[in-house]
């Protein structure tokens, strides 16, 4: 069911020409490429704006530039037109198969889970195809509502993350940080000696701070970051040189190189564990979706470093 009337008066039509405007910001472009008049064009754009209540492209410069609305909507727009395409294609078990699936993922699962998974998608009659991108400050909620991202990993359990309310999230595994440092004994290390210390910070999914700056925050401390880096090994390295400190998932220990004289120290008392999460849409659910959780879930009960979260 539609939630407005007035959007009852759109058609397919409609919607490929909005979809083509908003690619090629050009009306008699897109009135070739779609095979229709530009008058056809113009009409669809009122009947658009006159339903939509927007204005949705601006004339600029550079052409019909999309509005603030018309870039909200273009996802939920491409995602229809998308899901109407392959109805019209092959059946939807077998076609499911061969779509990829597009996930959005920190560094963590590349390392811990993604052999594992393409193991899996290569064993699949077709084969299946998985595209990742990196986990980015700013959580893809739009592609998942939409349809356009399959799957999102993040740190829990939603602390540090906001989620959208529609979004569904399950625990993977468990996990704990560790503190690493020069040094030739394990030990514990205090809050006073760890916010005095200078540190390196690996940013996997591309954001300024974490969970730890969270609850130094509480305490009211601390810390002094002195170099970034976008993946762990890189951090690891420096330590090797710079008299620093950084902190690591326990879980990624077994999957790095850990440069001599560094030493594995336990972080200061009330550190916060977290869970690795896996967070879907369940509006936009597909037997191949569903198979990639199957699997996830799968992989961490049989993998002997990950502890299944209850």
């Amino acid at each position: 069911m539609l939630s407005k009337n007035l959007l009852r008066k759109l058609d397919i039509q409609d919607i490929a020409i909005f979809l083509s405007l908003y690619q090629t910001h050009n009306a008699r472009k897109s009135a070739d490429l779609l095979s229709v008049s530009p008058p056809t064009v113009s009409y669809s754009l009122k009947r658009l704006r006159s339903c939509l209540g927007d204005e949705l492209f601006v004339r600029e410069s550079t052409g019909l530039m999309p509005t603030a609305r018309a870039v909200h909507i273009e996802p939920y727009l491409r995602s229809a037109m998308e899901a109407i395409n392959r109805s019209a294609e092959a059946g939807p078990a077998s076609e499911d198969e061969t779509l990829p699936l597009e996930l959005c993922v920190p560094e963590a699962f590349e390392l811990l889970l993604m052999p594992k998974l393409m193991l899996a998608a290569l064993a699949c009659t077709p084969h299946r195809i998985l595209h990742i991108e990196k986990l980015k400050e700013k959580l893809p909620t739009e592609g998942l509502l939409a349809g356009k991202v399959d799957l999102l990993c993040v740190p829990g359990p939603g602390a540090y993350f906001q989620l959208h309310p529609e979004l569904e999230r399950q625990p993977l595994f468990e996990d704990r940080f560790v503190c690493l440092a020069k040094g030739n004994t394990p030990r514990q290390i205090t809050v006073d000696e760890y916010c005095d210390a200078l540190h390196v910070y690996p940013s996997p999914w591309q954001s300024p701070r974490n969970m730890v700056d969270m609850w130094l925050e509480q305490l009211g401390h601390s810390r002094k970051v002195v170099a970034w880096s976008s993946n762990y090994q890189s951090c690891l390295n420096m330590l090797e040189e710079l008299p620093c400190m950084m902190m690591l998932p326990e879980t990624l220990l077994g999957t790095l190189r850990i440069p001599p004289g560094v030493q594995v120290h336990q972080p200061p008392l009330g550190c916060p564990n977290f869970t690795f999460d896996m967070v879907w849409a369940p509006g936009s659910d597909s037997p191949g979706r569903r198979w990639l959780r199957q699997q996830l879930l799968r992989i961490c009960e049989q993998d002997a470093r990950l502890t299944r979260s209850v």
